[in-house]
């Protein structure tokens, strides 16, 4: 027999927690609404067609340098399916390479090439002006709190894409 993962309720405490459900005041819901906002102005705002996934790939290793695509992966919470295909289009665009890892010529190390390096460093200065326009209504207090409480959230390791 299966168990359930929670507790179960009184009666009483569920209809009163499905009666006073809101959509509107919903956190998960919100969460999709405002990626929504942003996802819209990204895509108006950001240069050379760069897509989200793209955009995290660039700065991620302009962050951090080279490393191997499943790291990089990790790093920014990607699957290796999806990594590869962000890899893959990045490649054939002139803006990243990959060689053998110095270390271990087993593996092969990603990095950017110099026009990925200009497009990163120009991304990452338009990323400014999108983020300003997604979080225009925080103060700065608002925004600084917002972004602790999302880095809480995904510390909490729920999409299994976290850093070991």
């Amino acid at each position: 027999m299966v168990q359930p993962k929670t507790k179960p309720r009184p009666a009483g405490k569920v209809k009163e927690a499905i009666d006073s459900y809101r959509l509107d005041d919903a956190p998960g819901f919100l969460l999709r609404v405002a990626l929504r906002t942003h996802t819209s102005i990204f895509a108006a705002k950001m240069i050379e067609e760069l897509t989200g996934p793209q955009f995290s790939t660039l700065a991620k290793l302009k962050e951090v340098g080279p490393c191997s695509q499943n790291h990089l992966g990790r790093l920014i919470h990607y699957d290796s399916a999806t990594i590869t295909g962000v890899i893959n289009r990045l490649k054939s665009r002139g803006l990243i390479k990959s060689s053998k890892d110095p270390l271990d010529p087993r593996r092969r190390e990603i990095d950017l090439t110099e026009k990925g390096r200009r497009i990163a460093d120009a991304a990452i200065e338009t990323i400014g002006e999108i983020s300003g326009e997604t979080f225009a209504p925080l103060t700065q207090d608002e925004f600084r709190t917002l972004t602790e409480i999302l880095k809480k959230i995904i510390r909490r390791g729920s999409t299994g894409f976290e850093r070991h």
